[in-house]
């Protein structure tokens, strides 16, 4: 009978170093964070917390004062994001904290290939009438064009 001091470690089948999370800055968010975080620390994984806004209606005139509009939401999400990663911070030390303009989509697809993730975490909001007509819930489109598999975190399990 073999004992636990004389086996030979087994070699991890799942490895997962690099995880992207996709965050919307709802209250959502806070839940997503915080079980990306614990997934992150479990596996002793770097965290990318990442919030992506595309302010397509500044983009119609191009001017002084849209810029400045679009530096003053950039100022505002960037406090709301750290303010949604205060704790994150402490609980898994290679964190980052990202914001980016653009595609959502595209956006944390290409973050992914660029830090070379094993996961991407996003959550999905409750596929009501509306979110179906305006195609507001991003999980699906990521999850066909992400590099890595794609954890959907369902806002019931908050």
């Amino acid at each position: 009978m073999k004992t636990l001091e004389t086996e030979k470690p087994k070699e991890k089948l799942i490895s997962i170093r690099k995880i992207v999370v996709a965050v919307d800055l709802s209250e959502h968010s806070e839940a997503t964070t915080r079980y990306a975080a614990e997934l992150a620390k479990s596996f002793d994984a770097s965290l990318y917390v990442v919030h992506v806004f595309l302010p397509a209606s500044f983009y119609s005139v191009a001017s002084e004062k849209s810029y400045g509009l679009i530096n003053e939401e950039c100022e505002r999400l960037r406090e709301r994001l750290d303010q949604l990663t205060d704790g994150v911070r402490e609980a898994v030390p290679a964190s980052e904290v990202v914001l980016l303009m653009g595609d959502p989509v595209e956006e944390i697809t290409a973050m992914a290939r660029n830090v070379d993730a094993d996961l991407i975490i996003t959550a999905s909001h409750h596929p009501g009438f509306l979110t179906r007509l305006f195609n507001l819930d991003k999980a699906p489109k990521i999850m066909h064009q992400a590099p890595c598999p794609v954890l959907v975190f369902h806002e019931h399990n908050a």
